[in-house]
């Protein structure tokens, strides 16, 4: 199972995907629509290295697309 967000970043605008849960790795944690977001680890930008995730309310405004599968 694995969820991923395709990302553009506020900062310099780079889209990306951030996939998590390839195999057995990562965490599928999703209830009613809702995926919980990390925040104790940093998600970065790959081309500024700005930190995207200090506020799942920040992360949220930066997600163009949500991706889920099994």
């Amino acid at each position: 199972m694995g969820t991923g967000q395709t990302i553009r970043c506020k900062h310099c605008g780079t889209e990306f995907m951030n996939l998590v849960g390839f195999g057995f790795m990562g965490k599928f944690d999703c209830e009613d629509g809702m995926c919980h977001i990390e925040t104790e680890t940093a998600i970065r930008c790959p081309q500024c290295m700005k930190r995207l995730n200090n506020t799942v309310e920040e992360f949220e405004e930066q997600v163009v697309g949500h991706l889920l599968w099994d």
